[in-house]
């Protein structure tokens, strides 16, 4: 029987892999969650999703 990977370790390698091509191919963002089973969670964009505000620091202040 040979040696197989563990689901984290594939898990791993695929997540490089992919953070390797989002930057490659210009992505603002890109987040990889590995689980302990070895499933992966992708949170990927290629905008950013924290634009400018629509608020003035002049907008913000209490009372009158």
């Amino acid at each position: 029987m040979a040696n197989e990977p563990r689901p984290q370790t594939l898990a791993r390698q695929n997540a490089v892999a992919l953070i390797q091509a989002a930057r490659a191919a210009g992505w603002v963002r890109a987040r990889f969650e590995l689980k302990p089973d070895g499933t992966t969670v992708i949170d990927a964009s290629m905008a950013d999703p924290d634009g400018p505000d629509d608020f003035l620091a002049s907008d913000l202040r209490m009372g009158k």
